[in-house]
């Protein structure tokens, strides 16, 4: 992933920026290649503040969607293999009224799924 001209896509991370995390892009690249159909749909890929953020193009009603849960799931093993010991990964939407919403997550070693939670509406009553 090389930054796009005049690195537009760094606000959006609709695409490869001067934000891009270049070992992670390549761990992906390398790792699955270019004719795999989850990792086609990555855009970005940066660590900020010791979070991997994967951004894609999915729409943000993808949440949970198989794709969504193999990139998270990719994630996770790619900040296993740098070892790092509280991994937290969000797999984003593309970009839209809502930012970049979040589609499938880790958040720490006690989380074991990518399965993003909703709160019970049901509860909020």
């Amino acid at each position: 992933m090389a930054p796009a001209e005049g690195d537009s896509a760094g606000s959006k991370a609709d695409g490869p920026s001067r934000h891009t995390d270049q070992k992670a892009a390549a761990y992906f690249r390398t790792k699955w290649g270019k004719n795999d159909k989850a990792n086609n749909r990555i855009k970005d890929i940066r660590t900020i503040g010791g979070y991997l953020r994967i951004y894609t193009d999915l729409p943000e009603e993808a949440d949970n969607s198989p794709t969504a849960l193999t990139l998270c799931e990719r994630g996770l093993a790619y900040l296993k293999e740098q070892k790092v010991t509280t991994p937290v990964v969000f797999v984003q939407a593309e970009f839209g009224e809502n930012g970049n919403p979040i589609l499938a997550n880790i958040l720490g070693p006690a989380d074991t799924t990518c399965r993003v939670t909703h709160p019970d509406r049901d509860r909020r009553r």
